[in-house]
């Protein structure tokens, strides 16, 4: 399906905007005390700016610790602390080695880049215009310097690539098996950036299995592509940036305890873990497990990819365990809230009302006011806004 004759200004408006937001942000980012305080950049930015000058102008003791990473000369993120990510988004970042504005140049193309992408998918260009092109909160996160543009787009790319092999909405395709692999190797990079696209598998391998048998020839070709890519990618990254790669991309994230600026109902169980005493019975114990949110989230997602793909369709239980997953991780900021909008445009929601949609607007934009609030209080001014007792 093509664009129509808006799409392109329409992008250029956002384009325009998100450009001045990011000249915005250098101006409150210098002046601080303008603003109570406040930059408009994410933290995230810097910890991904410092690990990208550690990457490119190492200093001695910042030499990547992979078997290869010495004789490349090439240095290591990991030395910046909390740099919890992929080494491709340094790669991705990589211009803004020459100035850290072109950085933020290549995080709204790639916000650009989605609404075409899901354009080409079929979906609705108005929807696609108003839930992303010109979201708020979507230009907001991308022009603060939070990444998540490209996770977004790899899960537009995914959704295109399997209604062109005829498993979205839209039905069969004569070049089913050359999609199938693309698919796959989407999948693949997208897990390999992000982890949580890893979830697809179980809605991807129910309709998979509605054309090919649960154990078909056509299962075991796409799970064979999408693993060797995977293996491969990161393989190679391991073989520049060894242990450490691994530790921080993956591991951490299994045993990540956070209960600042988090939106997940697992907050304050991980706060009274971290700050209660080692002894208060056996549920302090399991809550300071850092598995424990998994079996509740996992069950779920599995769950929602395994019975609502055959009745709702792949996008829309994708689009369900992408929420499921937000919402039960433990661990969930405003950016996480990006993650399952890709596919909304992808979906239709007979039921729902533009009633009912604006009430759940105001009250997810209204109870985030007052969570964000409570935090800025708590944690840049420094006061109680515990309930007394």
């Amino acid at each position: 399906m093509g664009s129509s004759k808006y799409t392109a200004p329409i992008l250029a408006a956002s384009a325009a905007i998100q450009v001045a937001l990011v000249a915005y942000a250098a101006y409150v980012d210098a002046h601080p005390d303008r603003f109570g305080g406040l930059r408009y950049t994410d933290v995230d930015w810097r910890v991904v700016l410092d690990g990208l000058h550690a990457t490119f102008s190492p200093k001695p003791y910042q030499i990547a610790e992979g078997p290869l990473g010495p004789s490349l000369g090439i240095g290591s993120p990991y030395h910046r602390a909390t740099f919890r990510y992929t080494p491709l988004l340094v790669l991705v970042l990589s211009p803004a080695a020459i100035a850290p504005f072109l950085g933020r140049l290549v995080l709204v193309a790639l916000t650009l880049a989605v609404s075409p992408v899901l354009i080409a998918a079929g979906a609705v260009e108005w929807k696609v215009h108003a839930l992303w092109t010109l979201n708020p909160v979507v230009l907001n996160i991308t022009t603060r310097g939070s990444p998540e543009a490209l996770p977004c787009l790899l899960t537009a790319a995914l959704a295109v690539a399997l209604r062109r092999a005829g498993l979205g909405r839209g039905g069969s395709s004569p070049q089913r098996r050359k999609w199938e692999i693309a698919a796959a190797v989407i999948l693949a990079l997208a897990a390999s950036y992000k982890i949580y696209p890893a979830i697809y598998v179980a809605a991807i391998w129910s309709t998979l299995a509605r054309v090919h048998g649960w154990f078909g020839p056509g299962v075991w070709r796409f799970g064979f592509v999408a693993a060797s890519t995977a293996l491969s990618l990161n393989g190679a990254l391991w073989l520049v940036w060894g242990q450490p790669f691994l530790d921080n991309t993956f591991l951490y994230h299994l045993a990540r305890l956070d209960h600042r600026h988090n939106f997940s109902p697992y907050f304050l169980p991980i706060y009274f873990a971290r700050t209660m005493s080692n002894e208060g019975g056996a549920l302090l114990r399991a809550l300071r497990n850092p598995l424990f949110s998994f079996l509740p989230q996992v069950s779920l997602v599995l769950g929602a990819g395994f019975m609502l793909t055959p009745r709702l369709g792949v996008e829309s239980a994708m689009f369900f365990q992408t929420a499921l997953f937000v919402i039960f991780n433990k661990v969930c900021t405003s950016q996480y809230f990006l993650w399952p909008l890709p596919l909304v445009p992808l979906l239709t929601f007979p039921s729902l009302t533009w009633g009912r949609l604006a009430a759940a607007l105001v009250a997810w934009i209204a109870g985030q006011a007052l969570w964000l609030s409570q935090a800025y209080r708590l944690e840049l001014l420094g006061e109680s806004v515990w309930w007394p007792s």
